[in-house]
């Protein structure tokens, strides 16, 4: 019997080092191939191309504030007045939360979340998930301008230098991980679909007062005629109520510390560099315990949410359909099949629940709203105010046409199962856009009637017949590029990409060709003294454009056909 017991466990072995080290390279070796690999896909010389003409962009709206910041620092500190230097910090943090909120994080191409399946304790998934998409824009401009304050400063009071490389390191450590934090709690928020559309309000509501607020209290925009001396007044009040809590946040604390550090009061310049490593560690502490939710398996979603109770009594029996003719299937209105309206209810569907979409149908509307009557008042435009405000309004909805199927997700497998034309799909996308397009054009027609005076009957039908030319050609090659470069669009995760680089890069370089053309045409009409001219060219190029989208509209099943793969690869995946 002693030969039929079971052998005796082996030893556990405790996870080493060498380890941890392989599985970290692992995922950065992981990440890198994915980055790699994508440009080897069909498409990827595009975007690469595309990211490197955006960089530089990009490069170039970080270099002022970053230089800004650190001039700012040297001029403060070369003064002596460091007791102001609490504005720059809290400048270098709404500088941070303005490039979080514009500027798309860097995408992964894979869920990070799927680590987790693989032997993996929770401090290595919680230091994978930190510096996964840690080098987003936001926080590379977000230090940068610090390390630039801190020259400004070594530069201007080189004893200063040590401290106040140590609070800007801390507040640099303590923004990252807020910002890490506000994502992770705002995904979590995401993922029902009441918190979406408060969110979705939130967010309209603060951008576009910040605007207004800007537009109405900021000096530099009211002209020889501005009124910044009757808001002083108010805005020192509200300065001096805020003050207090502003200095016990952590801009506050790194400001007051080193202005501490400064006057020797070292104990006071120790207590707020405490104050903030706080902070610092709150932040960190929370975005943890939402890692270690996730961690433990909590998936909270519409999906995973148990279905409301019902009342059995209330509970009718379902009545037995009868035999479907096919009468029935092809009934239409307004000369649309069912197919389309059906997709249409869904596009609508879609446009409630989309933050971006509802934000470049509404941003504009109130740009114009502010700005119209200042420019129709200075006489520079005239009558084009009118025009010129349309085109700004396109820029915000032709984007969002180039990632059609971007919403659909893994649906869009059941356009290629069920007998559906995807030339009926495309145009009740293309439908619900030309809708939102016109539809915000009577309104700025009406808003600059209101705050201006009504655009003349040459200049209305002008920018009528140049929007329909733009929206056609808008239309035609968002439909090609919806299906040559998807984009999964992904409501449950807080980033603003609607469409791949390229496609946004060909976006903005259509709607700057359509404004050429518009122009050369304003141009043409005024050397020849025939503004009536513009109304018949402008109307010849929009029916040339609408038979280049018919054209475009009548091949798109053919197209999706070639490019299913590339759909499911990448709209369906997780």
């Amino acid at each position: 019997m002693a030969g039929l017991a079971p052998p005796p466990p082996a030893p556990t072995q405790r996870w080493t080092t060498t380890q941890s080290r392989a599985q970290f390279a692992a995922l950065a070796q992981l990440r890198w191939c994915i980055f790699r690999n994508a440009f080897r896909r069909k498409g990827g010389a595009g975007e690469l191309a595309a990211r490197l003409i955006f960089l530089p962009l990009l490069g170039i709206f970080a270099f002022g504030p970053i230089v800004g910041a650190g001039y700012g620092a040297y001029l403060l500190t070369s003064d002596d007045r460091l007791v102001a230097l609490p504005i720059l910090t809290w400048a270098i943090f709404a500088l941070w939360m303005l490039v979080l909120l514009n500027v798309s994080p860097p995408g992964l191409s894979f869920d990070i979340n799927t680590i987790i399946r693989f032997p993996l304790s929770f401090p290595r998934y919680l230091t994978a998930r930190l510096f996964f998409g840690l080098l987003s824009a936001a926080n590379v401009i977000g230090t940068l301008a610090l390390i630039a304050a801190c020259i400004g400063i070594a530069i201007a009071k080189p004893s200063l230098a040590p401290w106040a490389t140590l609070l800007f390191a801390a507040f640099a450590l303590a923004n990252i991980f807020f910002t890490r934090m506000m994502l992770a709690w705002v995904e979590r928020w995401l993922l029902t679909r009441r918190t979406r559309e408060i969110f979705t309000a939130v967010f309209l509501f603060a951008t576009l007062g910040f605007q207004y607020i800007n537009l109405n209290f900021n000096p530099g925009l009211q002209g020889r005629h501005h009124h910044a001396p009757n808001h002083l007044p108010l805005f020192r009040s509200i300065f001096h109520h805020i003050q207090p809590i502003a200095a016990l946040l952590p801009p506050g604390l790194t400001a007051s510390s080193i202005v501490s550090y400064r006057q020797g009061h070292i104990l006071g310049a120790f207590a707020s560099l405490v104050g903030l490593i706080a902070f610092g560690v709150l932040f960190f502490t929370v975005y943890a315990w939402r890692m270690h939710r996730e961690f433990n398996g909590e998936n909270l979603s519409e999906v995973t949410q148990p279905p409301p109770r019902s009342n059995p009594k209330s509970v009718r029996p379902a009545a037995i359909p009868g035999p479907v003719s096919i009468a029935t299937i092809k009934t239409s209105a307004f000369g649309l099949n069912s197919t389309v309206i059906a997709c249409l209810q869904k596009e609508f569907i879609y446009l409630r629940r989309n933050i971006n979409q509802l934000y470049g149908f509404i941003a504009p509307l109130f740009m114009v709203f502010l700005f119209a009557g200042r420019v129709s008042s200075t006489g520079r435009f005239g009558e084009f105010v009118f025009p010129v405000a349309v085109a700004y309004s396109v820029l915000g909805v032709s984007v969002l046409s180039y990632n059609a199927l971007g919403m659909d997700g893994p649906g869009v497998q059941f356009y290629f199962l069920s007998p559906t034309r995807l030339r009926d799909v495309f145009l009740a996308k293309n439908i619900t856009g030309f809708l939102l397009t016109f539809f915000e054009l009577v309104l700025i027609y009406a808003v600059i009637a209101f705050v201006a005076h009504s655009p003349s009957l040459v200049i209305t039908l002008s920018t009528v017949f140049w929007l329909l030319f733009a929206t056609f050609i808008n239309g035609a090659v968002g439909n090609l590029r919806s299906l040559m470069s998807p984009k999964k669009i992904d409501l449950l995760r807080a980033s603003r990409r609607q469409a791949s680089q390229l496609s946004v890069l060909i976006a903005l370089g259509i709607l700057a060709a359509s404004v050429g053309i518009g122009y050369g045409t304003i141009w043409l009409a005024s050397v020849l003294g025939r503004p009536w001219l513009m109304v018949p060219v402008l109307l010849a190029l929009a029916l040339i454009a609408f038979v280049v989208y018919l054209q475009v509209l009548n091949r798109l099943d053919a197209i999706a056909l070639d490019h299913r793969e590339d759909l499911a690869e990448e709209l369906c995946k997780a």
